[in-house]
């Protein structure tokens, strides 16, 4: 991918499990328009990834066909639309970048997907990311360090270490997707009238986070109601701030980076000042867009 094919400017496909994002960048890296909807991979018929991506660019933009397109997300994964192999930590935007995957779309134009991480745990046991480690290196550039600590909010949260502008560590913890199963399909959950936001029950929950029977509290989110210390309607709040306050005890530095959407990470930001955790809010599509055109660069000088 030359300089002179991003004469034009270029797209950016942050394209996950259950949400497809496009960014339109003129040729200076600069955000002309975005485009999000509901494409996640489990929406793409037959595995047809072409036929999905050009459906969608070609109702959003006359010029699609002449830009080259960079994509990252769980397009690179084994259910998406290549299997692109995780590049193992230590690992720096230049390493990430030069083991990406470059092919040609049916149109004509070229494109890229980023490869993701995978983090080796003690026993055998393996961590990985689509997509964040694009955000870590968009966030070291806006911030411009090479030490820190950052937490990406999420179905899958995710906990990074970057040390001398290295990914070193990487921790996933399954707050979201734990908040949904439990609210939807247990009895915790079962028969609620409509829930409220409740600080006061969110911060209930974070109070009593601090906790090695994580199973045993969950089960005060019932109790507590039969002992009227939260209503009906503050249920969920109450095991928000259970899971998010028990999943930030795992913190090991004093200063952490949040990135995310506002909406999300407004919660971690309360349960973080309720446990004295100091944070700094980075938004999370300013860093995407960042880390992609930093990674740009890096493909440009390995051509």
């Amino acid at each position: 991918m030359t300089k002179n094919l991003l004469s034009k400017g270029y797209l950016i496909v942050d394209w996950g499990t259950t949400n497809f994002r496009v960014f339109l960048m003129n040729k200076n890296s600069e955000l002309v328009k975005k485009q999000e909807l509901a494409l996640g991979l489990l929406h793409v018929k037959d595995g047809d990834f072409a036929n999905a991506l050009e459906g969608v660019l070609s109702d959003w933009l006359d010029e699609y066909k002449s830009l080259p397109i960079i994509m990252a997300g769980m397009v690179g994964s084994l259910q998406g639309w290549f299997d692109v192999d995780y590049v193992q930590t230590n690992v720096d935007k230049n390493l990430l970048a030069n083991n990406s995957y470059n092919f040609i779309l049916p149109w004509g134009a070229p494109a890229t997907i980023i490869p993701g991480v995978t983090h080796q745990l003690p026993e055998e046991r393996y961590d990985v990311m689509r997509g964040e480690e694009v955000q870590i290196f968009g966030l070291a550039k806006i911030v411009d360090k090479t030490l820190f600590n950052a937490i990406l909010p999420g179905t899958h949260s995710k906990h990074i270490r970057v040390v001398n502008g290295k990914i070193t560590e990487l921790f996933s913890f399954m707050t979201g997707e734990l908040f949904s199963v439990i609210t939807e399909h247990t009895i915790l959950g079962k028969g609620l009238p409509e829930q409220e936001d409740s600080a006061e029950a969110f911060l209930l929950g974070v109070k009593e986070s601090k906790t090695d029977k994580l199973t045993n509290v969950l089960f005060a989110a019932r109790t507590h109601r039969l002992f009227n210390n939260i209503s009906d309607n503050e249920v969920s709040s109450y095991l928000s701030g259970l899971l998010i306050g028990n999943e930030l005890h795992s913190l090991s530095s004093n200063h952490v980076y949040m990135v995310g959407g506002e909406k999300l990470c407004s919660k971690y930001k309360l349960a973080c000042s309720a446990l004295s955790i100091a944070f700094t809010y980075v938004n999370g599509d300013e860093c995407f867009l960042a880390g992609m055109a930093d990674l740009i660069k890096v493909l440009h000088q390995s051509e």
